[in-house]
């Protein structure tokens, strides 16, 4: 999947934009409702990727995980293969232990808006996969895209 990366001022938060294809659709030629929750994942590797860092080796580094605990999505209007998208990220910590992205999937030509919800995520140990706190490095990375808007 081709992506390409914009930082854009104001509201705007984190936006990224993703060329959609035949396999991520299905036999009527609309990309599956599962893969908005890839696609979305990818988004938020993408957030980090445009800080300079590798999400993953962050992960191994500090010993953690961020698994997924709430997932949450409407759609508006379908997604055709073949079509242009942008994802718009606007990461909310709630605590210490919990980032949730709220994400809006826009048509790239039209910037109509074709899905929007959220994915909550909690920080754990690796070892023991208990709640804790986000690290310092992660969370200044997420912080920038905050402060941005």
């Amino acid at each position: 999947m081709h992506c390409s990366l914009t930082m854009l001022e104001s509201r705007v938060m984190f936006e990224v934009r993703f060329q959609t294809y035949w396999a991520d659709a299905d036999p009527a030629g609309i990309v599956f409702f599962p893969h908005y929750f890839r696609l979305m994942e990818q988004a938020e590797e993408e957030l980090f990727h445009a800080a300079g860092e590798d999400r993953q080796r962050l992960l191994v580094e500090n010993r953690i995980w961020l698994p997924r605990v709430e997932a949450f999505a409407k759609f508006s209007k379908p997604i055709w293969y073949g079509e242009a998208i942008r994802i718009r990220l606007n990461p909310q910590f709630q605590g210490l232990k919990t980032v949730r992205y709220d994400f809006v999937f826009l048509n790239d030509r039209t910037s109509e808006s074709l899905a929007a919800g959220y994915v909550t995520v909690v920080c754990v140990d690796s070892a023991n996969f208990k709640a804790t706190v986000i690290p310092d490095r992660i969370r200044r990375i997420i912080e920038r895209i905050i402060e941005k808007k």
